[in-house]
């Protein structure tokens, strides 16, 4: 017999659960519908996920003007204890399309408030995983704790989920996020989109709110394995078999915190979607976080959107006080005071990054310049100056700058051990040619320098190469940007080059701009007007290009296809 019924999936019906925490959508019942077997290894559910307009013709309040799709989506499904779920299906005409639809939303909204207020009740009861894999989770979270990726402020960050009118933040979300859905992390450079998701893995784990996984995907991208594999290849996951992680992921409670989509290359992306297809067919309690910039929503999930705040003066306040006592509140009450700077401590890349220079030194008032400052006084540590001059002939810049501009011109944020070595050998042989060096450093040599006295990161069981923050790549990518605006300064052809190589590729966004200030800011009238003829052919108003230099957003015309509004 041919099936008529327009039935939802186990994908959609555990949507319909999450929105409401798995508690009862019928008014003054909300009883908890999901719960842990008595021996642990199990789940009992007396939910159910009825449909507000029938599945078939003959059922309750059946519209023949649906579509089939329409019938078994997310928006026509209300979560009920099976009581109430019997009870809707009865042929009782008080129970009315338009009653269902007002009583979802309301237990909806309910929800969202038990997130927002703190207040939500972590379905961590329901996932027992064994006491090897949550010890495997809390170690991988420590091993973290000590990398440089670790927040330097222990001062939660603030969110919005779902485009809400309330803020919440990232301890009530670690509360909760067992119990919402997948979750989308989108904010522009610097915000602090790791540092939301290590708050979350660390409130996890201290609130027993599930089993966090961390993992900065440009790291993943440079290893060659599955997303799974890749975890449990850690030091911390040793011992535990897929098998053993795939069945605790089986039941909610297992969490993927995927940091960086935003920083894969094209081909990592094909195979993150695939890895990641796969995972949510066969593990569909598996919950995802993905953070990611706003140009690069292309996430390959059905997610809630949670947009990451800028730091109100009580947090730029606290977090300089942990970090740099009375001396940073005093710092941050000067930035208030300054033309410009007020925008960028709201940024905390930019704060901590102000927080850092050397007492006595002059604010800067743009991010370029706060990041040239910072470079230049991390080099200037006596230390740091003599590797540097020791290992690299204090060209080091140079080898930075063509890594950045390596990476940027594959839209990648974390090159390959091959790729970083060749990129050290040709810049050798560059200056070489030059003649600026005689002999070339070994490309191992070259890496550790910078590793041990710069701001290259070295990450990954295979080791990948990376900046340590994307800022920083995109900084130093800028200055072959600058180069080629000059070397294009009366030269169509050049012109041409440049505008179909970088200006029209959205990875070379930010170091642009970059580029850009320096020229505008400088003395050469040529230049400058070089520079205001690259913003024009970006379609870039100047004001909005210097409104840019600290700290807000705006939209590149090549790219308005591309790119995302924030709302």
């Amino acid at each position: 017999m041919a099936k008529n019924r327009d039935d939802f999936t186990e994908v959609t019906r555990r949507k319909i659960g999450q929105r409401v925490g798995w508690f009862c959508s019928f008014p003054g019942c909300r009883v908890p519908t999901e719960g842990a077997t008595s021996d642990h290894d199990g789940r009992m559910s007396i939910g159910t996920a009825s449909h507000i307009c029938a599945a078939a013709p003959g059922g309750p309040r059946f519209d023949e003007m649906m579509s089939p799709e329409e019938r078994r989506s997310v928006t026509n499904g209300i979560w009920m204890c099976r009581n109430h779920g019997t009870a809707i299906d009865s042929p009782d005409s008080m129970f009315t399309t338009e009653l269902l639809r007002a009583w979802k939303k309301d237990a909806e909204t309910e929800s969202r408030q038990r997130v927002l207020d703190g207040d939500a009740r972590p379905e961590s009861a329901r996932t027992h995983a064994a006491a090897d894999l949550r010890a495997a989770a809390v170690a991988d979270v420590e091993v973290f704790r000590r990398t440089v990726r670790w927040p330097a402020s222990s001062i939660e960050l603030a969110l919005t989920l779902d485009s809400a009118n309330e803020s919440t933040t990232t301890k009530s979300l670690a509360k909760a996020v067992v119990s919402l859905d997948d979750l989308v992390l989108v904010a522009p450079p610097g915000m602090g989109k790791t540092t939301v998701l290590l708050q979350v893995a660390d409130g996890m784990i201290s609130e027993r709110a599930g089993l966090p996984m961390f993992v900065p995907l440009a790291d993943w991208a440079t290893e060659g394995r599955d997303l799974l594999a890749s975890i449990l290849h850690r030091p911390s996951f040793r011992g535990i078999s897929e098998d053993r992680l795939r069945a605790a992921a089986a039941e909610p409670g297992v969490v993927l915190l995927l940091d960086g989509w935003n920083e894969l290359d094209i081909a990592a992306r094909q195979r993150a979607r695939v890895q990641l297809a796969s995972l949510k067919a066969e593990l569909p309690n598996l919950g995802l976080i993905i953070s990611t910039r706003r140009q690069s929503l292309d996430v390959p999930i059905e997610a809630m959107r949670v947009d990451l705040l800028p730091l109100s003066y009580r947090q730029q306040e606290a977090i300089a006080r942990e970090i740099n006592g009375e001396p940073g509140v005093r710092i941050v009450d000067e930035a208030w005071r300054t033309p410009g700077v007020r925008e960028l401590v709201s940024i905390p890349l930019y704060l901590k990054v102000l927080l850092s220079l050397p007492h006595g030194s002059t604010v800067p008032t743009t991010k370029e310049e706060l990041l040239r400052r910072f470079v230049e006084a991390h080099e200037a540590v006596p230390e740091h100056a003599e590797a540097l001059r020791t290992a690299l002939a204090d060209l080091h810049d140079r080898y930075l700058r063509d890594l950045a501009a390596r990476a940027t011109s594959v839209s990648a944020v974390a090159l390959s051990e091959a790729d970083a070595r060749r990129s050290i050998v040709e810049t050798g042989r560059l200056l070489t040619a030059e003649g600026q060096v005689v002999a070339p450093p070994q490309p191992h040599d070259a890496l550790e320098a910078l590793v041990s006295n710069h701001v290259l990161l070295r990450a990954g069981d295979a080791p990948g190469y990376s900046f340590q923050h994307q800022q920083f790549q995109e900084w130093y990518a800028s200055h072959t940007v600058e180069d080629r605006i000059r070397l294009a300064d009366g030269d169509p052809a050049e012109m041409r080059a440049l505008q179909a190589q970088i200006l029209d590729a959205p990875a070379w966004e930010e170091a642009i701009l970059f580029a850009v200030e320096r020229l505008a800011r400088g003395t050469d009238d040529l230049l400058k007007a070089c520079a205001r003829s690259v913003l024009a052919a970006l379609e870039v108003d100047p004001l909005l290009a210097a409104a840019w230099s600290t700290g807000h957003q705006m939209r590149f015309g090549p790219w308005s296809r591309m790119t995302y509004s924030a709302s």
